[in-house]
């Protein structure tokens, strides 16, 4: 592609099941320094000690009751929070982890539904232009503020979409809920996750890298090098398989495949011991009518996992709302302590107050099934003729960064080498708008059609 026909700047939006975010660099500073890549960092939350900001907010949407939209991210997850303290979110609409319903539907068309969390349904095809049109709106609005003469029609957009399960007219559904977003076809390039994770990974040093990378880049790997790339996000686990040809291309070893092992087993198996204390009631009325206290044990919960380390020997302290001990105070007229102190765990948790506090060792038990489950299916598709060789396992997504998923890989497959980025969350994110740089394939090429 001649350097006329180049954009000003590359953007991409990384449109995730659990979380999702926008990314961008200029041309010139692409030429000079690829990895000089901006975040759109208008995100914020709060987790009751400070406010934070994210490079990427969860997938959630808030709709009011005409089916319009309202807000995005953190900022739909309070909305909603105020609207159902004061019991007025039941008309409005609210959804979180929409995006699976690209995998779950075998027959895609443009009338498909999907239903919020209170099963009232939209247009997805709307509901997805909902969410790339505010990403595209709030990089806009940053371009704009510092003051540049980009338009729109100088920014090539980068859209990432999952292999794993993915068919073409899954990929389409996105390419029109883009177009519907004000996103121009022809200035518009579908990208791959494990392309995008890749791409961002072959530019890292070896001392970008996290587990045990040796001293080579992952682009120095000899040729015919078989590894895997194992993107773990909240939801699902997607595993891809290549190998480096002679060329420094990639071949595809083996179909995408994966499954439901995401980070969010972790909150189950939390919610799970909570609801042996609690009972299901009182934990689902502490769910639906106490939403903001809900969702920060949630976001409390995530920097949990990302921080505990496999040999902590000290209890670990997740703050959990104080309103459930009266909850359960007026539904039973006992104390959770109480109750706590007649069962077997007891030993093992204490809780007090907002703190729960529970011995490192059932923690890391939290994580027992998505790990086992993940470690499972590795060790079936090494015992393939063409991948019992695989060298390298590369993993990405937010639920690589845990010590704990990465010391159990690292355990269960010892003669591998077994590498995660920093800020393995944003692989796919960085990745998307380096492969809009380097991609030479035509701008709006379009995969067949939706039915």
């Amino acid at each position: 592609m001649d350097d006329t026909k180049f954009c000003l700047l590359v953007a991409a939006i990384d449109f995730g099941t659990s979380s999702s975010g926008c990314a961008f660099s200029f041309r010139h500073c692409y030429k000079e320094d690829p990895l000089d890549i901006h975040f759109i960092e208008k995100w914020m939350g709060d987790d009751d000690y400070h406010i934070f900001f994210s490079k990427k907010p969860p997938t959630c949407v808030l709709l009011n009751p005409q089916k319009e939209f309202l807000s995005f991210g953190y900022e739909a997850e309070q909305k909603y929070s105020e609207l159902a303290f004061g019991s007025n979110h039941y008309d409005h609409y609210f959804f979180k982890e929409f995006k699976m319903v690209l995998h779950e539907t075998r027959k895609l068309s443009r009338t498909i539904m999907i239903k919020d969390v209170k099963g009232k349904e939209v247009p997805a095809l709307d509901l997805f232009a909902h969410v790339i049109r505010y990403l595209k709106d709030n990089l806009l609005s940053a371009l704009e503020s510092r003051k540049t003469s980009i338009i729109h029609r100088d920014i090539h957009w980068v859209l990432t979409v999952p292999d794993l399960w993915w068919k073409n007219s899954a990929k389409q559904f996105m390419r029109e809920a883009a177009i519907k977003a004000g996103i121009l076809t022809e200035y518009l390039t579908i990208c791959l996750e494990p392309e995008a994770a890749l791409t961002y990974c072959q530019r890292l040093p070896a001392t970008a890298f996290i587990g045990n990378p040796g001293t080579q880049s992952f682009l120095s790997s000899s040729s015919e090098t078989k590894f895997m790339i194992i993107n773990l996000g909240g939801t699902t686990a997607s595993i891809n398989i290549n190998q480096k040809q002679s060329n420094g291309t990639f071949y595809e070893l083996h179909i995408p495949t994966g499954g439901p092992w995401g980070g969010n087993k972790v909150n189950e198996a939390l919610e799970r011991m909570i609801i042996k204390i609690v009972g299901a009631s009182c934990f689902q009325i502490f769910k639906d009518d106490h939403k903001t206290e809900y969702i920060e044990m949630q976001r409390r919960l995530e920097i949990k996992k990302g921080t505990v380390k496999p040999d902590s020997i000290s209890k670990i302290t997740i703050r959990i709302s104080s309103i459930i001990h009266t909850l359960f105070k007026e539904e039973t007229g006992e104390n959770i302590k109480d109750v706590i102190q007649q069962m077997q765990l007891s030993k093992k948790i204490t809780w007090l107050g907002d703190f729960l506090r529970i011995d490192s060792d059932l923690f890391k038990d939290l994580f027992r099934e998505p790990v086992n489950m993940l470690v499972e299916h590795i060790q079936q598709l090494m015992t393939e003729d063409n991948l019992s060789d695989v060298s390298t396992l590369l993993m990405v997504g937010g639920f690589s960064e845990s010590p704990i998923v990465l010391d159990a890989i690292m355990k269960a497959f010892p003669d591998k080498r077994v590498i995660v980025p920093e800020e393995a969350r944003l692989a796919v994110l960085q990745g998307a708008v380096l492969f809009g740089h380097e991609s030479d394939a035509d701008l709006g090429s379009n995969p067949p059609g939706l039915l």
